[in-house]
């Protein structure tokens, strides 16, 4: 979502159709700023109903009230959206991401499941900690089982690892 929508957003009493087709179209990504965008407009216009704004929807001809927004965000987009822009933050729902390759990195794309694995276990080196890396990076990392916190694996000559499973290695970078 470009700056120009958001400012949209933030003054106009008429949502264009451009804006209205720019956050319908925002369910066909899957990453992470798209659905962030789409939630901070959303945010946006339910702030400025609230506080007693008119703002009218180009497409439908509707004025929206709370429940008539509330009413076009459960009907148009996803149950984490919509907990997003209308629940306390302590009861919004979660979702998950993964990672995927792409040009120069790796993409947050929002998983189907939140039984999607992130880290796949190496070997224990104690109770507390085990080795793990991270299944799309290959990145070695420690994980603090009592904590249940990660933090990369450096070796002694102060490099990141990546695990090399044919050889069962820690090579570093």
């Amino acid at each position: 979502m470009n700056q120009e929508m958001y400012e949209e957003a933030v003054r106009s009493n008429i949502l264009s159709r451009q804006l209205i087709e720019e956050l319908l179209n925002s369910l066909d990504y899957t990453g992470i700023s798209f659905i962030n965008s789409t939630i901070e407009v959303l945010k946006v216009i339910r702030t400025r109903l609230e506080r007693g704004d008119r703002i009218t929807d180009e497409v439908s001809g509707i004025t929206y009230t709370m429940d008539s927004f509330y009413n076009f965000v459960k009907d148009h987009f996803s149950s984490y959206i919509l907990s997003q822009v209308f629940d306390d933050p302590a009861h919004a729902e979660k979702v998950y991401f993964s990672l995927e390759p792409c040009d120069g990195g790796y993409n947050l794309v929002m998983a189907d499941s939140s039984h999607n694995k992130t880290y796949e276990w190496i070997s224990s080196l104690s109770e507390r900690f085990s080795l793990v890396h991270m299944i799309s990076t290959g990145i070695v990392y420690l994980k603090d089982v009592k904590t249940n916190t990660y933090q990369p694996f450096i070796s002694g000559n102060g490099k990141y690892c990546r695990y090399d499973k044919e050889s069962g290695h820690l090579v570093e970078l």
